[in-house]
């Protein structure tokens, strides 16, 4: 951006209105004082101020030049309001029309399908609905393998960048299927921790708050593996216990003291 050179203020209060010589803004030397074609002299203010045509743009860079040169007035003391009544004088009013309106934004996370899986961690064991708002992992044989869960997951388009099929990161809601329960991600005391919580998601997401609700997929081609990473909390991914009936819960140290990878099947 470009500066003003402003002069020295005691050379300004030495010198006449009358001296043909002019500071110039690029310059930090004397110029020769351009031609006049108006001069405008504030009543009652000892400020004299000279117009030259040829630049008719009133632009920030000139006005900032023109405060520069104003000196202390020998008889009165000079206040804002003088300086402000002084330019009103001299600059055109340039008026403002205020718009009051709204407008509905678009959703961060577009809803566009639902599918329904069968998970397992890559350890081999289920999901399991324990109780209303708990999730466990563990392995099921036999007749017991009914007691799995199928997971309902909601597909979404995201509004940016962020995520989609092209990136690797499809974003999803994670429903437990014939139930209206949803994992979200929340913080609780210094770290967000997994919940289940009842709601219905299949629509699209139009406020942060609702981002709770959201995974990032990151599925892995090459073998056949998934990750669910918080959109709420980047780095936190769900995960099971490497012992078995213990609750599916988040971490940001996946695959460490846990299991954050899983294999999704269709049947």
């Amino acid at each position: 951006m470009e500066m003003a050179f402003v002069p020295d203020l005691d050379v300004l209060e030495s010198s006449s209105p009358n001296e043909e010589t002019f500071y110039g803004p690029d310059c930090l030397c004397l110029q020769k004082k351009p031609r006049l074609d108006l001069e405008v002299a504030s009543p009652g203010v000892d400020i004299q101020v000279t117009v030259t045509k040829g630049h008719p743009a009133r632009t920030f860079h000139q006005a900032a030049v023109l405060v520069a040169a104003v000196t202390k007035p020998a008889h009165k003391e000079f206040a804002d309001s003088d300086l402000g009544g002084f330019l009103d004088d001299i600059f055109e009013p340039v008026s403002f029309q205020q718009i009051n309106g709204s407008y509905a934004g678009a959703p961060i996370y577009r809803y566009t399908r639902s599918q329904s899986f069968d998970i397992l961690d890559i350890d081999q064991k289920c999901f399991v609905l324990e109780s209303s708002t708990q999730l466990v992992a563990l392995h099921l044989q036999g007749p017991s393998a009914g007691r799995k869960v199928k997971l309902n997951i909601a597909l979404y388009r995201p509004q940016s960048s962020q995520g989609g099929p092209g990136t690797g990161r499809v974003p999803v809601a994670l429903g437990i299927k014939g139930y209206q329960l949803y994992m979200s991600c929340v913080m609780s005391g210094a770290e967000p921790v997994l919940q289940l919580e009842e709601a219905d998601v299949r629509r699209d997401i139009e406020s942060v708050e609702l981002t709770r609700f959201i995974f990032y997929r990151l599925d892995s081609p090459t073998e056949g593996t998934t990750r669910f990473e918080s959109a709420a909390f980047p780095g936190w991914f769900i995960c099971t216990s490497l012992q078995p009936r213990q609750p599916v819960s988040i971490t940001n140290q996946p695959d460490h003291v846990n299991i954050a990878t899983y294999e999704l099947s269709r049947h």
